[in-house]
């Protein structure tokens, strides 16, 4: 039997390994690809820590970070100089404090420049929208999050875990399979993650210059010409 892992492992892996007398394939990565598998394998470990919040799970994050800092050639004096700075400025995540709300005056420089804002954008948009305007208007936002350069590999896992999200809720609400009453806080409710896999699945065909409309009526027009089974796939 062959298992694929195809990820990154800790050093001492392979090793162990074959000392349970098991063979395996391992390379050693470009620093370009052990860049990216960094990134992935923080996200891994940080969406693991999540799920149980295990003091385990934290100590994988840790060693992740180190080994960036690592790569990164990144000093624990200069972190915990930046960290130090923005506590003195702006304080720590410790008196649980959640902002709900902003309210202040509108001035001439908010009017003018409310257009290139989330909130001006937002207000473009209604439930007479089309769905090329509302792909437009996630690639605007998604622009001033700042998340417009990030690479296809992390859409794709973002859309993994929002989706699983969406069975978590789905699995809650709408099934009689049972679910962790000590972890209802980690379930949300299916409008919202219907939204979150919508808008990464629009994300990746901006990034991929997929018109969402087309791809959509394209393949309408193939399956309306199809014989469908109602006992087999009558999915597309």
């Amino acid at each position: 039997m062959i298992y694929k892992y195809n990820k990154l492992v800790r050093d001492k892996i392979p090793e162990e390994i074959e000392k349970q007398d098991k063979q395996c394939k391992f390379e050693i990565l470009k620093d370009s690809e052990y860049e990216k598998e960094l990134d992935k394998k923080l996200l891994e470990e940080v969406n693991e820590y999540i799920s149980c919040h295990e003091e385990k799970e934290m100590a994988d994050i840790m060693e992740v970070l180190k080994a960036i800092k690592k790569f990164r050639q990144i000093s624990d004096e200069n972190i915990e100089k930046i960290r130090k700075a923005k506590e003195e400025k702006k304080g720590g995540f410790y008196n649980k404090i959640y902002l709900k709300e902003v309210i202040e005056n509108t001035n001439k420089y908010e009017e003018n420049n409310k257009n290139s804002t989330q909130e001006g954008l937002l207000e473009k948009i209604d439930k007479t929208s089309s769905l090329a305007e509302i792909q437009d208007y996630i690639r605007s936002v998604i622009r001033i999050r700042g998340f417009e350069n990030e690479e296809i590999e992390k859409k794709m896992l973002l859309l993994l875990e929002e989706t699983g999200e969406l069975a978590k809720a789905v699995r809650k609400d709408y099934t009689d399979m049972a679910v962790d009453n000590t972890k209802l806080n980690h379930y949300s409710n299916i409008e919202n993650e219907i939204a979150d896999v919508f808008i990464v699945l629009t994300t990746i065909c901006n990034k991929l210059n997929i018109n969402l409309f087309d791809a959509v009526y394209n393949k309408e027009k193939e399956n309306v010409t199809r014989n469908w089974d109602k006992e087999g796939d009558n999915n597309g």
